[in-house]
């Protein structure tokens, strides 16, 4: 997984204030420890779906959140 991709999702969760239970429990993960593990790097395989769904659920560009582009509302 890409690191801008990681430290931007660390971004939008801590602007967040949203749980992690209740971030998994948005995106339809069974466990909050998902959201850690995506956060972290233990993930390294996410698709351009799961870019995404985690981009529509923070109501950000996907190409923001992939690293694409630096605005990070284009194109939502």
């Amino acid at each position: 997984m890409d690191q801008i991709f990681i430290e931007r999702l660390k971004i939008l969760i801590e602007e967040s204030d949203l749980s992690y239970e209740k971030i998994a429990h948005g995106l339809g993960f069974r466990a909050k420890s998902t959201i850690f593990k995506y956060k972290n790097g233990k993930i390294v395989k996410i698709g351009p779906s799961g870019i995404a769904k985690i981009a529509n659920f923070f109501h950000v560009s996907p190409s923001w959140l992939a690293g694409f582009t630096d605005d990070k509302y284009y194109n939502i």
